[in-house]
């Protein structure tokens, strides 16, 4: 019976215990910053952007040892190419074996210098990104890696009309004459955007969307499945918008 109070106590512990190292503001960096989408559209640059906000917490004396954590908020970037159609440029990236997961939190140390993982991060790091000013290149860890997801819609009132769009291919989806440029990311005070359920009005009742799902019992790996198979609405956002 003490034994079983004992992990009791401990249990309810935890949270405490595991967050002191994010109780001190030194433990802890905010960095709001503009993604900038920038392509050629029949000769012409047309940009589209969208302000996040990104805080990162390093966590140490833990019952877990020292770890850390990261915190986005903000939406996707809307890209409209002047008549071709509009490119959503999303906060998650597609994995290797099909899953989607968040893109930005370590991309973006990257992009301002820091080069020390989520989980490892020091005090330097924290500070580099409090400092952080400027306009750089969204850093990409590979080709197929790192790389925000870009979706379109054959119908924007209809979620299920979603697919993938290659960035490295605009043309085979919006006709010849468009093309990527590049991913920046600016440093700014800006508010964060708040305008895509404006555009995609249906993302304000996610639980109300009719996504299609793999089939129960299904045994086809998740890299085959079509995007709209495992797209949600919470994918549009930052995991700290909700």
């Amino acid at each position: 019976m003490m034994w079983r109070a004992f992990r009791l106590l401990l249990i309810c512990m935890l949270p405490a215990v595991v967050m002191i190292g994010c109780a001190d503001p030194k433990n802890t960096a905010t960095i709001r910053y503009r993604v900038i989408v920038t392509a050629m559209v029949d000769g012409e640059a047309v940009e589209g952007s969208s302000v996040m906000e990104m805080t990162y917490t390093r966590i140490e004396r833990s019952l877990l040892g020292t770890g850390g954590s990261a915190s986005l908020k903000g939406e996707a970037v809307i890209l409209d190419l002047k008549g071709r159609g509009t490119v959503y440029v999303l906060p998650i990236q597609l994995d290797r074996n099909g899953s989607l997961s968040e893109v930005y939190q370590g991309s973006v140390l990257a992009s301002f210098g820091v080069h020390s993982s989520i989980g490892s991060l020091e005090p330097d790091d924290l500070q580099r990104l409090r400092a952080a000013q400027g306009r750089v290149p969204l850093f990409i860890f590979t080709k197929k890696y790192g790389v925000p997801l870009f979706v379109a819609f054959h119908d924007e009132s209809n979620p299920r009309s979603i697919y993938q769009v290659d960035p490295d291919h605009l043309d085979a989806a919006f006709r010849s004459g468009v093309h990527l440029i590049g991913i920046d990311l600016e440093v700014t005070d800006a508010p964060i955007t708040h305008v895509l359920v404006q555009r995609l009005p249906w993302l304000r009742y996610p639980l109300a969307i009719d996504w299609e799902r793999e089939p129960a019992g299904s045994r086809r790996p998740m890299k085959e499945w079509p995007l709209g198979f495992k797209i949600t609405a919470e994918k549009f956002f930052g995991n700290g918008s909700r």
